[in-house]
């Protein structure tokens, strides 16, 4: 038997992973053709293509530990999860490439269904690899090697001592000497980690948060607020209400224009929105878990011609991870979710409303009718400002987690919280970015001394910043179009001991602890954008500080 690290095996390995990503497309798009209303145009789309590349290259070039994927919902993250396993599993370094049998793509939701469908849509090569919640059990972390662990949902089931964190902490993954020595990595991902970011962010360079792509066809909580598709919900325990969202929402709304609706319930209020459907003459019927209506049931009631509107009362299904094809979408009329007078913003994010967003707004566009969808209109707005600008002076509230335009007023530990992770020197808390606030956080990157000698100066003395930017190109590339768009203010050297704490010194620290900083003193005009370069011709450091003074008018 070869050993694992034998380039004939790696290689192997490589080819088996490809074929069997060229079957699982083969078979999507087969059944697309079919009419699956879960198959898609492509098994992987060219946005979570771009998404992979960049996460695997933050992996290989930057040395990262994890990433946070931050995303909307119904955005494809299944598909992206897919494609990062066959790029870190196919890559062309031997010395970096994953073993496929290493992949893991788990999640602490106890979602069978979740399951289920990642199971159908995987490759043969992962489709042993993925567990929820009630299977965490038969994962098989011990003793991970050069492997891969994607976590979907990352913000369900993270508490303390719950199935995820102690399946991880008896693995010995929650470890950093335990990721390097044995060289694994991880992906978090979910539309609602807020509070896990704050975790998150102090694990300093090993993490790195990035935002999917949303390409332009998506439609999200954002565009159904504004376009006055997503309104207040209320209580649905009276007569009166229930009889109301009925009468409003459904038989005023869309009369003989026949719908699908959907409702979230309790024990307590089912029958009392039943009766009031019976009294308007709308047919209702219950989908719980103790009365489950099956998924050929389901079908039938989105097949046309509708004949009536149709109620559906839900208690736990329509929530995260669930799908409701677009075909399902276009039948949907109006939504409820269910009322509480303290908000948990993820339950609402995640709720019935999320499942309403994805690749639909032409049709959205060209003026189909639906709606409303009622949910917290408040948490709808916090939820996009939090999603923009996590560590901003917004607000938001979910369980375990409270911010209040900017301050942490309840956090309560996760896996993540570094007192968790083994051999972890966690970095200072985020500093609030206050939008008002013109300094930044410093962007800091090392050259070689060749590099740095290369920097040339011109006739005045003047370093010149000609010979600087494709070193920023090489290393920073992302910040281009900004210096671009903003004044270059100064480049300088700092040569003192006493210039050289203060400019070089100083604004490494900053950019460590991930806090704003600038040398106000070194400023010529406060009222522009500006930016400055410092050159350590010590360690051979370039610091790029933004200064924005339009923010101070």
């Amino acid at each position: 038997m070869l050993s694992n690290d034998n380039p004939v095996l790696i290689s192997a390995r490589r080819e088996c992973v490809r074929s069997s990503f060229k079957s699982a497309e083969q078979e999507n798009y087969m059944r697309y053709l079919e009419g699956d209303d879960k198959a898609t145009s492509e098994y992987i789309f060219e946005n979570q293509r771009v998404d992979a590349m960049y996460i695997t290259d933050a992996f290989y070039h930057r040395n990262r530990r994890v990433i946070s994927i931050q995303k909307k919902t119904k955005v494809g993250a299944d598909g992206l999860m897919l494609e990062i396993a066959k790029l870190m599993t196919t890559h062309n370094d031997d010395t970096f490439v994953v073993n496929p049998a290493n992949v893991r793509i788990i999640t602490g939701m106890s979602n069978a269904g979740w399951e289920k469908d990642m199971i159908e849509k995987a490759p043969t090569c992962f489709k042993s690899k993925i567990f929820h919640h009630g299977k965490l059990s038969k994962a098989d972390l011990m003793n991970m090697r050069n492997g891969l662990i994607i976590i979907d949902e990352i913000d369900t089931g993270d508490k303390e001592e719950q199935v995820l964190h102690n399946t991880l902490k008896e693995a010995k993954v929650l470890d950093v000497n335990h990721m390097i020595q044995q060289n694994n990595r991880f992906v978090f991902i979910s539309a609602t980690m807020i509070r896990e970011l704050y975790d998150l962010y102090r694990w300093g360079d090993l993490h790195e948060v990035y935002k999917m792509t949303i390409p332009f066809n998506y439609v999200g909580h954002a565009d159904f607020l504004q376009k006055g598709i997503v309104q207040e919900f209320y209580d649905l325990n009276a007569d009166n209400n229930a009889e109301r969202w009925v009468q409003e929402d459904i038989l005023d709304k869309y009369g003989n224009d026949y719908r699908v609706h959907i409702v979230r319930v309790t024990h307590k209020n089912a029958n009392i929105v039943q009766n009031a459907c019976i009294r308007k003459g709308v047919t209702f019927h219950n989908h719980t878990s103790t009365d489950r209506l099956t998924n050929n049931e389901i079908t039938e009631f989105f097949k046309e011609p509708l004949k009536e509107h149709i109620v559906l009362g839900v208690k736990g299904f329509f929530r995260r991870a669930n799908l409701i094809p677009n075909k399902w979408k276009l039948r949907i009329g109006a939504m409820h979710e269910l009322y509480t007078e303290t908000v948990d913003n993820n339950v609402q994010i995640q709720g019935l409303v999320g499942r309403m967003t994805g690749y639909w707004r032409d049709t959205i566009e060209s003026g189909h009718n639906t709606g409303p969808y009622r949910t917290s209109v408040q948490a709808v707005e916090q939820y996009e400002k939090a999603y923009d600008d996590p560590f901003g002076l917004n607000s938001y509230q979910t369980s375990g987690f409270k911010k209040d335009n900017g301050r942490l007023t309840s956090q309560q530990a996760t896996l993540l919280t570094p007192k968790n992770i083994q051999n972890l020197q966690p970095v200072s808390a985020p500093e609030v970015n206050d939008p008002k606030d013109p300094t930044t956080i410093p962007i800091v990157f090392r050259v070689t001394k060749e590099e740095y000698e290369s920097i040339g100066r011109k006739a005045n003395n003047q370093w010149d910043y000609e010979t600087i930017l494709p070193l920023i190109m090489k290393y920073q590339e992302a910040i281009v179009p900004e210096l671009q768009r903003c004044t270059r203010d100064l480049i300088v050297e700092p040569k003192s001991d006493s210039t050289y704490q203060d400019c070089i010194i100083n604004f490494i620290q900053a950019a460590n602890e991930r806090k704003r900083h600038y040398h106000a003193g070194n400023i010529k005009d406060k009222t522009k954008d500006t930016f400055q370069i410092y050159l350590d011709n010590k360690e051979y450091f370039v610091i790029v500080s933004f200064y924005y003074g339009s923010k101070t008018q």
